[in-house]
């Protein structure tokens, strides 16, 4: 909030071109820097500064950027949307962009979707990954086209031939997922659907 500790019939200050304390301070909040917020008064940035200083306010960006990465960094791996964000945090787009790009050089849109390509190059179904990115089963059919990682079915027999090698080896499944990279019950996953014919594997 703004300091009230100042007598002031209205939220302007009338001695800079009648600047807004609450525009001003809604400016911070917003992540804007002093230079862009001089900018959009049409003031120098000593101007912003010094009524800043003189009026006690403690830009609220301030504030936020001493949690930010404590606020924002659990997102990074929930894969949630940019409007799911401003939602439940309270910041504005520009603050989060602005966080993403410095942290990870791309936006939440991009860092979703580079997480979505990892999974399209796995053995998880459209479904699995949909469910897991929190997408249409539409959209990673798109992105599938889109980026030419198709035939997820040769990928499982391939997968599963791999499974059988390492069963034949006399590996039990928690050292056939380790071996492979992938979790415990994936391995029981692709026994089970071999077992009901679900998965079936071809002759080459």
């Amino acid at each position: 909030m703004i300091n009230t500790n100042y007598n002031i019939a209205a939220i302007t200050f009338t001695g800079y071109n009648k600047i807004s304390l609450s525009k001003l301070e809604q400016y911070l909040a917003e992540g804007l820097t002093k230079k862009e917020i001089a900018e959009q008064f049409g003031v120098s940035v000593s101007t912003i500064s010094r009524i800043i200083k003189n009026f006690g306010i403690e830009p609220p960006n301030q504030r936020i950027k001493k949690n930010i990465d404590a606020i924002l960094m659990p997102y990074t791996t929930q894969n949630p949307t940019l409007s799911q964000i401003i939602e439940e945090t309270g910041l504005s787009e520009y603050m989060i962009k602005k966080w993403y790009n410095e942290k990870f050089s791309a936006s939440p849109y991009k860092m979703k979707l580079n997480a979505t390509i990892n999974l399209l190059k796995s053995d998880l179904t459209n479904k699995e990954i949909a469910e897991r990115m929190q997408l249409s089963i539409n959209t990673i059919k798109y992105l599938r086209q889109k980026y030419n990682l198709g035939n997820i079915k040769r990928k499982k027999e391939n997968m599963m031939k791999k499974i059988i090698e390492k069963i034949k080896e006399g590996l039990e499944k928690t050292e056939i997922a380790e071996k492979l990279g992938i979790s415990y019950s994936t391995v029981n996953r692709y026994l089970k659907r071999l077992a009901t014919g679900e998965l079936k594997l071809s002759d080459d």
